[in-house]
């Protein structure tokens, strides 16, 4: 007759100790979450990167003297220029110094087009130029011998252009559909404080990761234009990554890997048995054009780098395989 209360007792129990184990597995979670992430010069040379995207050339698409993709015409797009840091981290996870002199060819280039206020002549120039310092600023970081004391003074007076209330005013609200520009700003400002020591740099940078934040929907969706985009959710994410290891506040830290795990999740949903990602339904990729004119595909590339940073630097070792795939898919990397 007592055989019902024992049972009840020990179901008690058992049920206590397992409350009290999540508890401190979550307390240790979260205390994981806020510790600092590896440097981007260390995650970017992993292997997995290493031996397939990173072993490849950026683009044909650049003059001898510098001018990268529609800017080889005539000036247009700032943005164009960032090209600089992709050959520059190349060239560091595949210690290649002819890459790394050719991205900062590229990088000055953009630098020799800066306008006297710090900002530059081109079109969209707010978002133009946050993607051109966010690169600079992480060259300057991932081969501190390029790192001079001009290019940081180009890259800090750019950063301050960002900042100034006239170019926000124009650029803020055309950034507002777009959840992944907070985390290019963030990363921009983040990354230029890290190099230039300016805190001032540093608060605008946890202000725009924290807007970013502040969209990600229940389902991990950080909206573009509205709903879920299968690149642009990606491109997020990645730049978020790059902005994670300058972050200084252990808090907002642990706030970017939440983001980052929910985030991901619906983007590995959509990938294919043969390593691809399904674009079905996204509201810009198929839909949009680059500025060359050619329709945004799926930008496998950014997504790769994501899930490689991230198992680093979430970490979520189990990224490592559908990035694995997600390269054989590209040819980047045989199986």
């Amino acid at each position: 007759m007592h055989e019902l209360p024992r049972r009840s007792f020990v179901w008690r129990a058992c049920a206590l100790g397992a409350s009290l184990l999540a508890s401190r597995y979550g307390a240790a979670r979260e205390r994981d979450d806020e510790a600092p992430a590896p440097s981007l010069a260390q995650m970017l040379r992993h292997p997995l990167l290493a031996d397939s995207l990173y072993r490849l050339a950026v683009s044909k698409a650049y003059a001898a003297d510098g001018a990268a993709g529609a800017n080889r015409e005539e000036y247009r797009w700032i943005e164009e220029q960032r090209q600089g840091a992709e050959w520059i981290v190349r060239g560091s996870a595949r210690g290649n110094p002819d890459w790394i002199a050719l991205g900062w060819r590229e990088l000055d280039w953009g630098l020799a087009h800066q306008a006297a206020d710090g900002g530059y002549a081109s079109r969209d120039p707010f978002h133009s130029t946050s993607f051109f310092v966010e690169a600079l600023a992480r060259a300057c970081l991932i081969d501190p011998a390029g790192s001079t004391p001009a290019r940081v003074r180009g890259l800090a007076r750019g950063a301050a252009w960002l900042m100034s209330p006239a170019a926000e005013a124009a650029g803020i609200g055309h950034n507002q559909p777009y959840t992944h520009r907070r985390y290019i700003l963030a990363a921009a400002f983040g990354q230029a404080a890290q190099v230039s020591g300016e805190q001032r740099f540093r608060e605008r940078a946890a202000r725009w990761a924290s807007e970013g934040l502040g969209l990600q929907q229940p389902d991990g969706t950080n909206p573009e234009k509205g709903g879920f985009d299968a690149g642009y959710q990606m491109v997020g994410v990645l730049m978020a990554l790059r902005y994670l290891p300058v972050c200084e506040d252990p808090r907002l830290r642990a706030r970017l890997r939440a983001m980052i795990r929910k985030a991901v999740a619906p983007e590995l949903a959509r990938q294919r048995p043969d390593g691809s990602i399904d674009p079905a339904g996204s509201t810009r990729i198929e839909l949009e054009h680059t500025r060359n004119g050619q329709t945004k595909d799926v930008p496998y590339g950014e997504i790769v780098q994501a899930l490689v940073y991230g198992a680093q630097a979430v970490p979520k070792s189990a990224w490592l395989a559908p990035a694995r795939r997600m390269a054989i898919s590209q040819r980047w990397l045989k199986t």
